[in-house]
């Protein structure tokens, strides 16, 4: 990495304190790392695909309907993705620190997850758990009781269906200084750190899929998606993938046909043996466990593996031709954590209109027209919401984004 050092003359002391100024931010501007373009469009698809599937489950019958639980379980790409992706970012902007400070990087990162946490969690809670189901006059009057209730969901991620990823974003930013501490120390046997990764992985998920824990610690197993364990490989595979970056965008070129045949063959076996087991095994057609079906990993890892060459494929070679795309992709990756924040309050205000004992949406346009519709304005009306919210004060405690101006006037 490129260095300054500063050769003014101090001769005088104004002299050299502009000096020192100078050769100040010089040095800020030069540590800071190459913006990674192709991360954007990672983020961006990877949120989207992830609204699509709680649009996609929430307006169809899910428990029944073998194609949904077969296209989400397929989806569940995006889940990892998220935590290959945050291995990933933070490697890369921490791995060459040598004044990585533990302290420093909590009191940074964290205020950017547990405030959002909290607030969109007590969001939730009123809105879905409290006024939808008519307790409000219950939660006034027991007020200790309302909030130990607040209490035990904001502890899981359980106020909205998709805060637990908060929850856990929470865990890996505390176990993040041991994760750069790992990887730096296996310096040369990456290779050996993943496989081990990889074997514990297996372990895992076939602890999920297969064992039934006794009574004892049965109430408390269930809670295993809200931790980092079943995630530790993801977040790993990124943080290696951010350290070998050069290398592995080496490998990758020309391998686009070769990548595109391995994500036909492990989906494949994935959807395969999924409808294999409800065919002729009698397993459930839906299970809140797939997401861990040990036969998933192939695609899982090799899905993950796509969308980053496509990515870069289109960093590198095409978005210095698509700039309107180009443009699209960097208002959503920056917006895109506060979409994720908000989308299922409006997605459940989109639902909330009933006609003939359904969403009024779905009996008004059908199906698949009620899911598509739904998903639009699900990102719409997020986008629009979150438009708002970060011209608040206060946003980065509501979005875990910095306030944008108002229109009309300048940051």
């Amino acid at each position: 990495m490129t260095t300054y050092a500063p050769g003014q003359d101090s001769a005088a002391a104004t002299t050299a304190t502009g000096s020192l100024t100078r050769s100040a931010d010089a040095v800020r501007s030069a540590s800071k790392r190459a913006y990674l373009h192709h991360v954007d469009l990672i983020r961006a698809t990877t949120f989207s695909l992830v609204i699509f599937v709680h649009c996609l489950t929430q307006t169809t019958d899910e428990f029944t309907s073998l194609p949904v639980n077969t296209t989400s379980l397929l989806l569940h790409f995006t889940r990892n993705t998220f935590f290959a992706l945050t291995g990933f970012v933070l490697m890369y902007q921490n791995y060459e620190k040598t004044d990585f400070r533990a302290t420093e990087f909590w009191r940074r990162r964290i205020k950017l997850v547990i405030f959002p946490y909290i607030i969109w969690s007590a969001v939730y809670w009123l809105v879905q758990k409290v006024w939808a189901q008519g307790r409000i006059a219950e939660v006034v009057s027991n007020p200790v009781h309302s909030l130990g209730e607040f209490a035990g969901l904001v502890g899981w991620g359980l106020s909205g269906f998709q805060m637990y990823f908060l929850f856990v974003m929470l865990q890996v930013y505390l176990l993040f200084p041991l994760v750069l501490f790992l990887v730096r120390a296996t310096a040369r046997h990456h290779g050996l750190l993943l496989a081990a990764a990889l074997g514990v992985q297996v372990a895992i998920t076939a602890a999920i899929t297969y064992w039934q824990p006794p009574a004892p610690i049965s109430d408390y197993w269930w809670h295993h998606y809200a931790t980092f364990v079943p995630y530790q490989f993801f977040i790993l595979y990124g943080a290696v993938a951010a350290v070998h970056r050069d290398a592995i965008a080496r490998w990758l070129e020309g391998k686009g046909w070769w990548l595109f045949g391995a994500l036909l063959v492990t989906g494949t076996i994935a959807a395969g043996t999924y409808l294999t087991g409800v065919w002729f095994r009698g397993q459930p057609v839906h299970d809140n466990d797939s997401a861990f079906y040990p036969y998933l990993l192939p695609f899982l890892v090799v899905a993950i593996a796509c969308l980053y060459a496509a990515a870069a494929h289109w960093a590198t070679h095409w978005r210095d031709f698509t700039p309107r795309f180009a443009r699209a992709v960097s208002y959503a990756s920056n917006r895109s954590f506060s979409v994720f924040l908000a989308h299922v309050l409006v997605l459940f205000f989109i639902l909330k209109p009933q006609s003939g004992g359904q969403a009024w949406i779905l009996e008004t346009f059908g199906q698949p027209w009620g899911t598509i519709v739904a998903y639009v304005g699900t990102i719409g009306g997020s986008l629009l919401l979150v438009e708002i919210l970060r011209r608040l004060p206060g946003s980065s405690y509501l979005t875990g984004r910095p306030r944008l101006p108002l229109p009309g006037r300048t940051s």
